[in-house]
């Protein structure tokens, strides 16, 4: 599988997500990375080699979240045989909580509906931010064959 990955300031490429906010107040871009901690700077993002036209395939994307975060949706938005998907993590306004780091998997249920080489894009945060921060933006493509 080609696998590419970009990474791109934040001030350039969160095209439709302005700086790391989501288009609701309570929601954040996803992290890919936790730049803090070395075993954690390379993004997992897995997609199947081939799948089938009109089948729904699982993109498993591993995320990053602490204190006051949570898993929140992914836009998912296709165009013929390119997709792209944006993980949100929802922002809880909690005054005490410790620090912790949740590095869960998200599991995203998507179909290209047409035959072709398809290709992925992930877009998420380099390290985990809150509300109001700047983080940089990573891109990570991955390539699928639809049959």
């Amino acid at each position: 599988m080609n696998r590419i990955l970009v990474a791109v300031t934040a001030a350039g490429l969160l095209i439709a997500c302005g700086d790391s906010l989501g288009p609701n107040n309570d929601e954040v871009v996803a992290a890919l990375t936790f730049e803090v901690i070395e075993e954690f700077d390379t993004p997992e993002v897995f997609v199947p080699d081939t799948v089938r036209m009109h089948q729904q395939f699982p993109v498993v994307i591993r995320t990053y979240h602490g204190c006051r975060l949570e898993e929140g949706r992914s836009a998912v938005e296709t165009d013929g045989l390119r997709a792209t998907i944006i993980p949100y993590k929802s922002f809880l306004p909690s005054p005490n909580c410790p620090d912790f780091l949740a590095v869960p998997r998200r599991y995203v249920y998507m179909q290209f509906d047409e035959r072709g080489l398809g290709t992925v894009t992930v877009i998420g945060l380099s390290t985990i931010r809150y509300p109001g921060e700047q983080a940089d933006t990573i891109l990570v493509m991955r390539r699928v064959v639809v049959r």
